[in-house]
């Protein structure tokens, strides 16, 4: 009996980490992508502040830091529990000449996972269009009136949080490089002159949540493939995160 506890518990610790968003393979994904566009006076610096490399970064609240947006897609929040109103002030301490290497590090931890955060569709809120999470009906892709035809329920941030994993369930971090180049056609080059601005960041994803917003709402019957069909605004806001940090840490870090 003993035995069988420790199996159950051994699992349900694996589920907790596996609930991040994205879960902790398509996390590491991002950081590494990130570290290949550091500076190498960041990368530097960032390794005497965290004793680490970019990439080795583990995040302490699992990747599900929410940001608001107002109606109109704008990020007005002064919310201090909010992920942008986090990040700006974790930028803010690393600007300052006089943080201690304790203030540092922390705030270096906080805008890392801030940054990936508020990039995730799944963390994004928008008053009067998307105030919580909530559950959609899913069909299998069966003819509606065959016997194999089958509704399940599922839920919009978990969408967002482990579907697409799911689906490429034995990739590893570096075959997700390899993939987000293919999927995004060379969004890269975008990215070059971008400035810091965190909430135009969190207004971008939120452009990308409107616009699934179009197919998934409460209660809709949703086809599996138009669920697939979406994926793209996922490994979007997977590129997007990976090269606003590495921008993010190249200014900061100097």
């Amino acid at each position: 009996m003993k035995g069988l506890r420790y199996i159950v518990a051994v699992v349900a610790a694996l589920m907790a980490v596996e609930a991040s968003a994205w879960t902790c393979t398509q996390n590491r994904a991002i950081l590494m992508l990130a570290e290949e566009n550091l500076s190498g006076r960041a990368k530097r610096e960032l390794s005497e502040i965290l004793g680490t490399p970019l990439s080795e970064v583990k995040f302490a609240n699992k990747g599900k830091s929410q940001t608001r947006l107002n109606e109109s897609g704008k990020s007005v929040t002064t919310d201090e529990k909010d992920a942008v109103v986090k990040l700006e002030r974790a930028i803010a301490t690393l600007q300052r000449k006089d943080a201690t290497a304790e203030e540092r590090k922390a705030a270096l931890l906080t805008a890392v996972e801030m940054t990936v955060d508020i990039h995730c569709p799944a963390n994004v809120l928008i008053d009067k269009h998307l105030e919580r999470d909530f559950v959609y009906q899913r069909d299998n892709g069966r003819p509606k009136h065959s016997r194999w035809f089958k509704l399940s329920e599922r839920k919009w941030q978990a969408m967002w949080h482990n579907q697409y994993h799911k689906d490429h369930g034995a990739f590893s971090a570096e075959m997700y490089l390899y993939d987000w180049h293919i999927a995004t056609k060379g969004m890269a080059k975008g990215y070059k002159r971008e400035a810091v601005a965190p909430r135009v960041w969190a207004e971008r994803t939120g452009e990308r949540v409107f616009l699934a917003l179009k197919t998934f709402q409460p209660d809709a019957v949703i086809n599996m493939l138009e669920i697939t069909k979406h994926e793209y605004l996922n490994d979007e806001s997977m590129y997007d995160a990976a090269f606003h940090l590495a921008n993010l840490l190249n200014k900061t870090l100097k």
